[in-house]
C-alpha cells in the first residue's frame, strides 16, 4: 500500500497534530506501508493557510492508494480514496481563524471518503454538523513508552532551576486563550512553596508572564524543548495541570501520565475515559477547584504517588502501534469500498 500524508505541521516539537502525524507515519512504516509526507509548515506560517491549501491542490497523487489529509490539508485536492483527520471542533476555537478553519474542514469533510477523529467528543461534534456516523471512526492517539516514562534523575534538575523545595506543577501546550494557563496562575496565587513550569509559545505569553509576576507565582517558561528534555521536565514535576477548554484528544495528558504524574484538568474531550482514577477532572473554568485539588495534592505525597501509579497503568493502554493498526484498517476499508 502506498499512502500520501499531508500536514501543515509534522514533527515531535510542534503541535499535538504534528506529533500525531510523526508517530503515525513512523508506525505505519513499521507495518510495511509505503508513506510519503507532504509537509509545508514554512509556507503555512509565512503565507497563511490559503497558499498552503492551493499548493497542495496542484500535487499529483494518482499513484497513491490513499491520500490522508491532516486537518484539511488537502481541501482543494481530488483523489478517490481521501481520508481526513479532524482533531476537534474548530468552530469553538474562540477566534475568527477557528471559524474560517472550521468552514474549510466542513468542505473537506463533505468530499472525503472517511474521517478519523481522536475522541468521541469530536465525533459527536461532527454528528451535530450532519455528518453520517458510518463515515467517522474514532481512533485514540498513543504514547511512546520508550521515551515517556518515569525516571529517577530529577534532583539535580530541580536544583538547577531552584525548585528543590517547591511543589512543582507543569503544563505543556500553546500559550493561547483557550488553553487558559492563566487559570493555573490564579489557582496558585498565595499557595506557598509552589512553582509552575510552562512549555509552549503563543500570543498569550506576555500576558501570562505579567499576571504571574503580579500574583507572585514562580514561573519557569520554555518555548520549545526536545522530547528528551520534555520528559525530564515531566519527571521533576509533581502534578500535571491541563486547563484547556477545547481539546481533540489531549496528547500531553497521556505523556504526563506515562511519566507517572497525577492529573488535574477540566473535563473536556474524552478525558474521563483516559484519565480514569488517575487524577481530578473539573468543570470548565473552575479555578477554585484547581486550587483545592492542588493544595490537597501538595499536602498529601502518598496520594500523589498513588495517583501517579494509576496514571502509568492507564497510559499503558495507549500505544502508537495500536493507533497505526487501526488507521491501516480504515485505509483497507476505504480502498475496498471504492472498488
Amino acid at each position: 500500500m502506498k499512502v500520501a500524508f499531508l500536514s501543515y505541521g509534522f514533527g515531535m516539537e510542534v503541535s499535538g497534530s504534528g506529533k500525531y502525524g510523526f508517530y503515525l507515519v513512523k508506525e505505519l512504516q513499521k507495518l510495511g506501508v509505503t508513506i510519503d509526507v507532504f509537509n509545508a509548515k514554512f509556507i503555512f506560517k509565512t503565507f497563511g493557510a490559503p497558499m498552503f491549501y492551493l499548493k497542495n491542490a496542484f500535487l499529483r497523487l494518482n499513484d497513491y492508494d490513499i491520500v490522508h489529509s491532516n486537518e484539511g490539508s488537502g481541501i482543494f485536492l481530488r483523489h478517490p480514496c481521501m481520508i481526513d483527520t479532524w482533531h476537534h471542533d474548530y468552530r469553538q476555537s474562540y477566534d475568527v481563524n477557528g471559524l474560517i478553519f472550521q468552514n474549510l474542514e466542513m468542505l473537506q469533510g463533505l468530499k472525503v471518503r472517511h474521517i478519523i477523529v481522536p475522541s468521541y467528543a469530536t465525533k459527536n461534534a461532527l454528528l451535530r454538523y450532519g455528518f453520517r456516523e458510518d463515515k467517522i471512526t474514532v481512533i485514540y492517539h498513543g504514547v511512546d513508552h520508550t521515551i515517556f516514562k518515569k525516571k529517577n534523575s530529577s534532583v539535580l534538575l530541580r536544583k538547577k532551576y531552584g525548585l528543590s523545595n517547591d511543589f512543582v506543577i507543569i503544563n505543556v501546550g500553546k500559550l493561547i486563550k483557550r488553553k487558559r494557563q492563566i487559570d493555573i496562575i490564579n489557582a496558585l496565587a498565595g499557595i506557598y512553596d509552589t512553582a509552575l513550569i510552562l512549555v509552549g509559545e503563543g500570543k498569550e505569553e506576555s500576558n501570562i508572564k505579567r499576571i504571574a509576576k503580579e500574583k507572585q507565582v514562580k514561573l519557569i517558561h520554555f518555548r520549545r524543548v526536545p522530547e528528551s528534555f520534555l520528559v525530564d521536565l515531566y519527571n521533576i514535576a509533581d502534578v500535571y495541570v491541563h486547563t484547556s477548554v477545547l481539546e481533540g484528544f489531549g496528547l500531553t495528558i497521556l505523556e504526563a501520565m506515562a511519566c507517572g504524574l497525577p492529573i488535574v484538568a477540566y473535563k473536556v474531550a474524552d478525558f474521563t475515559k483516559i484519565v480514569q482514577e488517575a487524577g481530578v477532572l473539573l468543570k470548565l473554568c473552575d479555578v477554585r477547584g484547581i486550587r483545592d485539588a492542588l493544595f490537597y495534592l501538595k499536602e498529601n505525597m502518598a496520594e500523589r504517588e498513588k495517583l501517579g501509579q494509576i496514571a502509568q497503568k492507564e497510559s499503558a493502554k495507549y500505544t502508537w502501534e495500536k493507533t497505526a493498526k487501526e488507521h491501516l484498517n480504515v485505509y483497507l476499508r476505504v480502498i475496498n469500498e471504492s472498488q
